[in-house]
C-alpha cells in the first residue's frame, strides 16, 4: 500500500479528477506531522484528514474538538474510537453529532445507555433508545 508522503501530495489526491486518487486521500496513511501541517496550514481540509481511516489517535483527539461541527461528525461516525473520544462526543453541543453516536457501532453500550436516559435532547434520547434495544435485543 501507498502512503502519502507530503501536505502538497495529500491536496494533489483530494483535487484530482480521478475518482481513485480522491479514494487513496481517503484510505492510505501519512506521517502525523503531515497530518498535523494540514490541519494548521489548510484548516479548510480538516475534514478531508478526519475521514481518512488512517489517521492516528492524536489526529483525532485534536479534532474531536474542533470548532467545526462538520469535522467533528466526521469523527463521529468513525469506529473504533478511545473511551476519552467517545466520551467527549456525547456531551457535544451539537445534538447532530451526538445522534450519530447512537448508530457508531462501536460506541460503547454505557454511553449509549446514558444518553437515551439523559441527554437534553429529545430527538437524541430517541435515537439512542432505539440504537440501545436494538443493540441489547430489547423489546
Amino acid at each position: 500500500m501507498n502512503n502519502i508522503n507530503s501536505v502538497e501530495e495529500f491536496l494533489e489526491l483530494i483535487n484530482s479528477d480521478d475518482p481513485a486518487n480522491r479514494m487513496r486521500s481517503g484510505t492510505e496513511s501519512a506521517s502525523l506531522s503531515v497530518w498535523l501541517n494540514i490541519i494548521e496550514k489548510y484548516p479548510e481540509f480538516k475534514v478531508w484528514v478526519a475521514r481518512n481511516r488512517t489517521v492516528p489517535k492524536e489526529v483525532i483527539g485534536i479534532l474531536c474538538v474542533d470548532p467545526d461541527p462538520i469535522v467533528r461528525h466526521a469523527i463521529s461516525i468513525k469506529y473504533p474510537l478511545d473511551i476519552e473520544v467517545y466520551s467527549k462526543l456525547a456531551e457535544d453541543k451539537d445534538e447532530s453529532i451526538r445522534s450519530s453516536l447512537a448508530y457508531n457501532r462501536g460506541f460503547p453500550i454505557f454511553l449509549l445507555k446514558k444518553m437515551a436516559e439523559n441527554d437534553p435532547s429529545d430527538f437524541v434520547k430517541k435515537n439512542a433508545s432505539e440504537m440501545y434495544k436494538k443493540r441489547t435485543h430489547k423489546k
